[in-house]
């Protein structure tokens, strides 16, 4: 049976003194006017001038620099600021900012787990999700980066690219690519650590992209045990060494080198990243900071 409630309901944050509303969540969104037949859920992050969003498939991405954002009865241009063409996910900015809306927190929601409830978000209703796994490929199909496989009740009403996907804390946790697999009702999300670097990148950098580490593995075991520190890499600044193997990074952990690569691909360049490695028989804690992937870097 599918299950549906207005937005809003209250969700509380378990341990916390006050309550977060998921109509706050969708308060944060505008509406992406594409073309005239295309749109798309835009959410506010950082600033109320600043709108991620998933470009759907029926919008040619060449040549696309501009688009339209409504929200109430206001129609207003943006320009693309960023576009990642792999996974058509976008960084949107109007010219002046937007009043009556909120920017959705993008905090690091811990790992999710196969069976975990979440909700869709439209307008002013919600639908019923299941995470039902994370996928590298589907059906013959590689992804640059991973994204998060949901189980969304509704898929006709609520599998829009760009939809947000929330915890039952109220958390944003990803946004619909928009692919709706088979009658499973299973769609794909792109996960919020993904957003969360495009964000952060494009405040410091003005730009976005992969980050290299300047360490190798073993590339047959899937343990993150580290072989070699690149001279003169991010890694040998902080100190790691061939030999240690790395159990957590920003706080995520990494048991297998599948893992680890996931949480690379999301790190923001600049930024102080902690570490926990097993060195011998002891556990230590170092930092790295991530720098941008060149051309001429030949090492992740």
């Amino acid at each position: 049976m599918i299950t549906r409630f207005t937005v809003v309901l209250l969700l509380v944050l378990p341990g916390a003194g006050s309550h977060l509303s998921a109509g706050e969540q969708a308060l944060s969104t505008v509406t992406v006017l594409w073309n005239s037949e295309v749109r798309s859920p835009g959410i506010c992050v950082d600033r109320t001038s600043w709108f991620v969003s998933v470009i759907p498939a029926a919008v040619p991405l060449e040549g696309l620099t501009t688009t339209r954002l409504r929200h109430g009865e206001l129609t207003t241009e943006a320009r693309v600021l960023f576009r990642d063409d792999a996974q058509r996910l976008c960084l949107l900015e109007t010219s002046t900012p937007l009043t009556g809306l909120t920017p959705v927190s993008l905090v690091h929601t811990g790992e999710l787990k196969g069976g975990q409830k979440l909700h869709c978000l439209s307008h002013r209703s919600a639908c019923l999700t299941t995470v039902a796994g994370k996928d590298w490929s589907h059906r013959g199909e590689r992804f640059s980066m991973p994204l998060l496989r949901v189980r969304v009740a509704d898929p006709e009403s609520f599998c829009a690219a760009g939809t947000p996907l929330v915890s039952e804390e109220g958390h944003l946790v990803g946004i619909l690519t928009g692919k709706d697999h088979d009658e499973t009702g299973d769609v794909h999300a792109i996960p919020v650590a993904r957003v969360r670097k495009l964000v952060t990148d494009i405040k410091t950098h003005q730009r976005s992209g992969p980050v290299r580490v300047g360490l190798v593995f073993h590339n047959q075991s899937s343990t993150p045990e580290i072989i070699e520190v690149k001279s003169g890499s991010p890694a040998e600044r902080s100190g790691l060494e061939a030999g240690d193997v790395i159990l957590s990074i920003d706080g995520t952990d990494t048991e297998s080198l599948e893992d680890l690569v996931e949480v690379i691909h999301n790190l923001p360049a600049g930024v102080e990243t902690p570490v926990t490695v097993l060195r011998g028989l002891s556990e230590k804690d170092l930092s790295i900071v991530p720098e941008f992937l060149e051309m001429t870097a030949a090492a992740r």
